[in-house]
């Protein structure tokens, strides 16, 4: 009887095998509720066909429009179902998934990872059509680094050339061009950042009104099902809202604060006693095959730490701040993750230089020897080591669902040996649980890239072939190993975008005494400068990115 209703409001519904039921809204129900909207503009009209169909099957069965909210963001399942009508009832619905267009899929993986669609924002279009504006987002901000990250990478090329031969000829890799062109660019960089960050603005802000949508499909959109709430009505307009004290959820999010201080502990204390293990090797191994050992120690310690303490402790806290807002909890979680490894990869750098304090301040002007070599080699060592993990990981990941997906095809008997986009293969698939691994090993190739780039030179190179590669795989993932994911209207990037600007003022805090206490490279440009002009300068300029800050 529900299906025969069904059929009758004009959707179409058909049996595709004897467990799965495809429904989809054709052309003339889009076009009848584009004419309904009229003349209140594209904002209030869904950006995707599934966005339309989502809210037709709400607007036609509530019950159903609750069936079909979102798993929790932290928890993945659903937690907040409530009883379905009869008519479902007797259909025997047990759950849902959307399903890929397989031609529009297809359009949407370029054939080659480094594509020059990756450069275009033209596919963008498409992909929020597809997926969604969330998932655009995410790949705009992708677009965005593909872009303005190739001149960091051509001059960390060059630089890490230029340290070499110095290295070769002199036995250090300390040379006159790092302040101006250290890494990424040294100051340069620096600069670049800031103008990254300008135009990255002006990029969002076009983006939030091209892609603004005004449309909460059954009250809730951006619901966090984990969360705790209470439904109530709106005596003015009507609408169902879900309410959580203030007082009480800013109090978790105070005392949050304070407890991600035990994680922010633990990581620091791995990085600081991989530091204590490395005094020990450099002494035991001789040449710089201590200082590499030491920095493979150091970033063993500093993925562990971060990945099984920090990930998981930063995404408990957020859940237990209690967001009603699934785009709230994300954005939390985010931004402890975020802090947990931007501290767990600067605080041994920024250690191991003030330990050797004291080797600038042997003879005024302080110019005789120099750190640089040894922050070089345990910089650019645990990006390496980083790198690596990181790609390890992400290549087992794809083993694994490539070994499933053949799994499934021979059970299935799909003569393609992989996925073929039928209902029965499209329902083994995993969830989509969102870009928070994206993020955060972006954002870490970032902080070399930008942060550190005077002591890491290769890695901007390293991070934009990183980037091109995401932009692909994220894409492919999307497409052929997850199952499709609910698309969601998002009014911004979320954290990741605005994570740059928090890199820049870290590189421009960081570079500040990296150049004038670090090098004997200024010494060869402003010969005069004492050591008491380097500490005043040094103040001066920290306090004002603190002010711009």
């Amino acid at each position: 009887k529900w299906l025969a209703k069904l059929k009758a409001s004009g959707f179409t519904v058909e049996q595709m095998s004897p467990r799965f039921m495809a429904v989809a809204a054709p052309d003339e129900m889009v076009r009848r509720l584009a004419a309904e909207k009229g003349s209140h503009g594209a904002h209030t009209m869904p950006a995707t066909r599934e966005r339309v169909l989502h809210l037709m099957l709400s607007e036609f069965d509530p019950t159903l429009g609750v069936f079909l909210e979102l798993p929790g963001p932290f928890s993945g399942r659903p937690q907040r179902r409530a009883p379905l009508s009869p008519e479902l009832s007797e259909a025997g619905l047990t759950g849902w998934f959307w399903l890929h267009n397989k031609d529009a899929a297809h359009a949407l993986v370029p054939r080659f990872p480094l594509h020059w669609q990756h450069l275009s924002r033209q596919p963008l279009a498409a992909v929020r059509d597809y997926f969604g504006s969330r998932v655009a987002w995410h790949f705009l901000y992708l677009n965005f680094l593909a872009r303005w990250m190739l001149p960091p990478a051509l001059a960390g090329g060059a630089y890490a050339y230029v340290a070499a031969v110095a290295w070769a000829r002199n036995g250090s890799v300390d040379n006159v061009f790092l302040p101006v062109f250290g890494g990424g660019g040294g100051s340069v960089g620096a600069l670049w950042g800031l103008v990254m960050v300008f135009f990255l603005e002006r990029l969002k802000a076009r983006y939030e009104e091209r892609w603004h949508e005004d449309v909460n499909i059954s009250g809730a959109e951006d619901l966090n099902t984990d969360a705790e709430f209470e439904s109530v009505i709106d005596p003015e307009t009507g609408e169902l809202e879900f309410v959580y004290p203030s007082w009480k959820h800013n109090a978790k999010v105070a005392a949050s604060s304070v407890l991600w201080l035990i994680p922010a502990g633990v990581v620091v204390a791995a990085g600081l006693g991989a530091l204590e293990l490395r005094a020990h090797l450099v002494l035991m191994v001789p040449g710089p095959y201590g200082g590499i050992t030491a920095g493979l120690a150091t970033a063993a310690a500093v993925y562990v730490a971060s990945r099984l303490v920090g990930l998981h402790w930063s995404g408990v806290l957020a859940h237990w701040e209690n967001h009603t807002r699934a785009s709230g909890f994300v954005r939390s979680r985010a931004r402890k993750a975020f802090a947990l490894e931007a501290l767990a990869h600067l605080a041994p750098v920024l250690y191991l230089a003030v330990l050797n304090a004291p080797v600038l301040s042997a003879a005024p002007p302080a110019n005789e020897r120099s750190i640089l070599d040894a922050l070089t080699v345990q910089a650019t060592t645990v990006f390496l080591a980083y790198f690596l993990c990181a790609a390890g990981a992400h290549m087992y990941n794809t083993y694994a669902w490539g070994l499933t997906s053949t799994v499934v095809a021979e059970k299935l008997g799909s003569p393609q040996g992989g996925p073929d986009f039928s209902h029965e293969e499209q329902s083994t698939r995993p969830l989509h649980r969102g870009q928070l691994q994206s993020g955060i090993d972006t954002s870490v190739l970032l902080i070399y890239s930008l942060v550190l780039a005077p002591i890491c030179p290769v890695a901007p190179a390293f991070s934009y072939l990183w980037i091109l590669h995401r932009l692909s795989w994220d894409k492919h993932a999307l497409v052929y190993r997850f199952q499709r994911p609910h698309p969601q209207c998002a009014p911004n990037g979320g954290f990741w975008p605005d994570s740059l600007s928090i890199i820049v003022v870290l590189a421009l805090a960081v570079q500040i005494p990296l150049v004038l206490f670090c090098s004997k490279a200024l010494s060869y440009w402003i010969p005069f400068l004492t050591l008491k002009a380097r500490w005043g300068l040094a103040a001066s300029l920290e306090l004002a990115v603190a002010a711009g800050a």
